[in-house]
């Protein structure tokens, strides 16, 4: 009994191996057709998007991604990566094909590109360098040229010939321009949607110094509150806190002097947070040294009608971002407990 119970493990053992072996022979021959198979069944489009991965890439062309992998490994390209942008594929193109006209963005005559309200000049950058429109830092080394922004102060009169940043006045909105794209021509353009949509309404009978410190205010009010509804309020509170000459501890503001874009920021926010710096506004009881981000009208209404209330103290729940006003800190500590 014994041994005939030895005999059909062995018999199992064997069958497996064989069918491991099978499987292995299948799974070979099909990744050598794969080399060469044609696997595009006829002309297409194909977008990435900034959040797509090598699988979300295989998903769109129902191609095997192991497949993907192994044959990115073999050849020596494991550091490819998908551009943000939209390319060509043409009927019948192998894996190699497909890999070189993914490298090939196509060249459009306009595109349209979407700044968005939480953006610094960082996060810019680094949005149109993945879209394949600018090498990195172009952005940014336009947009603090003391140069530039001497030349770009006489045809703005919101712009101060002294600033060493146009982070103030970058409005964020959705663009179309030609391309290649000029940066000269984007910067033009976000500027004469500040003074359209923002200065023209209402800052025009402000003098510099008050817009520098509204505007400043306002880049930390768009991070703050997400709400319109809530940002006189907060903007409100912050005021009041400057004019008592409190610390307005507003952390989002500690990451720009490290070049960070948000999502960056949000990785690292709690290793700045007791930096000296000019930006640390837990450390400091004034504005940081200059905005932070490139707010929208909204934050910057809220700045220039701000409503006062009886609060010097507020937070938010960190799942609904519901915010909860308290008039003292003990009140402000008590209730911490209750927002996680």
């Amino acid at each position: 009994m014994e041994e005939k119970k030895q005999n059909i493990f062995f018999r199992l053992i064997k069958l497996f191996i064989w069918i491991a072996i099978i499987w292995g022979v299948i799974i070979y021959n099909n990744y050598s057709n794969f080399k060469t198979e044609k696997l595009i069944t006829k002309n297409k489009i194909i977008e990435i998007k900034s959040w797509e991965t090598i699988k979300d890439f295989s998903e769109k062309l129902n191609i095997n991604y192991y497949f993907i992998k192994k044959y990115l490994s073999d050849n020596n390209k494991s550091d490819f990566w998908l551009l943000v942008w939209r390319f060509e594929l043409k009927k019948d193109s192998n894996i190699e094909e497909i890999i070189i006209s993914m490298q090939t963005p196509i060249a459009e005559k306009e595109i349209e590109l979407t700044i968005l309200e939480w953006w610094n000049i960082f996060d810019i950058d680094d949005y149109l360098t993945k879209k394949w429109l600018i090498n990195s830092g172009e952005y940014i080394s336009y947009s603090q040229n003391s140069e530039k922004i001497k030349a770009l102060s006489k045809f703005y009169k919101f712009l101060n010939p002294d600033f060493i940043t146009l982070e103030w006045y970058l409005y964020p909105d959705s663009y179309k321009l030609k391309y290649p794209l000029a940066i000269n021509k984007l910067i033009i353009k976000q500027l004469d949607n500040f003074e359209n949509k923002v200065y023209n309404k209402i800052l025009s009978d402000k003098s510099s110094e008050e817009i520098n410190k509204i505007i400043n205010l306002a880049s930390i009010v768009e991070k703050e509150e997400k709400s319109n509804s809530e940002k006189s309020t907060v903007a409100g509170i912050l005021k009041k806190r400057l004019e008592n000459n409190w610390n307005i501890w507003a952390d989002i503001t500690v990451c720009y002097p490290h070049s960070l874009t948000a999502n960056e920021c949000k990785m690292v926010i709690s290793k700045y947070i007791r930096e000296e710096s000019e930006y640390n506004t837990r450390t400091m009881t004034w504005l940081p040294k200059t905005p932070i981000w490139n707010p929208q009208f909204s934050s910057i209404t809220a700045v220039v009608n701000p409503n006062i209330t009886e609060y010097w103290f507020y937070l938010h729940n960190t799942n609904t971002w519901k915010i909860y006003y308290w008039k003292t800190n003990a009140e402000h500590e008590a209730n911490k407990k209750y927002l996680y």
